[in-house]
């Protein structure tokens, strides 16, 4: 009779090492945290190691056992802003079938965050970037809305082009923040109309009920202290 092959079950982390991997999770939140308004106030080329050490009130060699750069630093705050971002658009989308009414829906979201969150809208504003998920979910509804006909430009990369160029320029506007709803509606149908989409299929998307804006703004939350 063979022995059963057992598979001994996986050891949980020594409770110090836990301890020290939620510090280390901490301090790098609270640095990417602060770091949102350096960048925010001075774009992403001005900022030196000491604006971020100053702002997260943390030693030099602190900074360096997380980012070896500014450049590293403003990619992974831009990654952490997009997955934010992210969190609040797909639970609304992720049922749409149709790739215009989950970009059209996505773009109204992003737009109500951007103007009524002023860290966010200033950051992304500094660094004339949508973010690096939010691009990709992009992308991708645009290929599949290229693909099936709703959209009416060369490729995907005009598309995309057109979409956030739009969407950039928008928010960059002084206007920006006081259009409200009524404002993000015509930067998006201006998105849509640009991408060759009809009128009918702009009108439809559009109709699309937003859920209630429950965020708390980002200069109201708690900063986590570093550990």
């Amino acid at each position: 009779m063979n022995a059963k092959a057992t598979t001994a079950p996986a050891r949980a982390p020594h409770h110090r090492t836990a301890i020290g991997q939620l510090q280390r999770a901490q301090t790098r939140a609270r640095i990417i945290e602060c770091a949102i308004a350096v960048f925010a106030e001075h774009g992403p080329d001005v900022p030196v190691v000491d604006d971020f050490m100053k702002a997260a009130g943390i030693a030099r060699g602190t900074f360096y056992n997380y980012f070896q750069t500014t450049r590293e630093l403003l990619q992974a705050t831009l990654e952490t802003l997009s997955d934010e971002l992210i969190e609040s658009v797909v639970p609304v989308v992720q049922d749409m079938t149709n790739p215009v009414m989950r970009l059209a829906t996505a773009a109204r979201i992003y737009y109500r965050k951007a103007t009524t969150d002023p860290l966010f809208g200033a950051f992304l504003s500094s660094v004339s970037s949508v973010g690096t998920l939010a691009s990709e979910h992009m992308r991708a509804d645009l290929e599949e809305a290229l693909q099936a006909g709703l959209i009416a430009v060369p490729d995907v990369e005009f598309a995309h082009a057109v979409a956030t160029g739009v969407m950039v320029f928008a928010l960059q506007s002084p206007q920006a923040r006081e259009g409200g709803d009524a404002r993000a509606l015509a930067v998006v149908r201006a998105i849509l109309a640009g991408l060759g989409v009809s009128n009918s299929l702009i009108d439809e998307a559009l109709k699309v009920t937003l859920p209630e804006l429950m965020e708390t703004p980002r200069s109201m939350r708690p900063v986590v202290e570093p550990g």
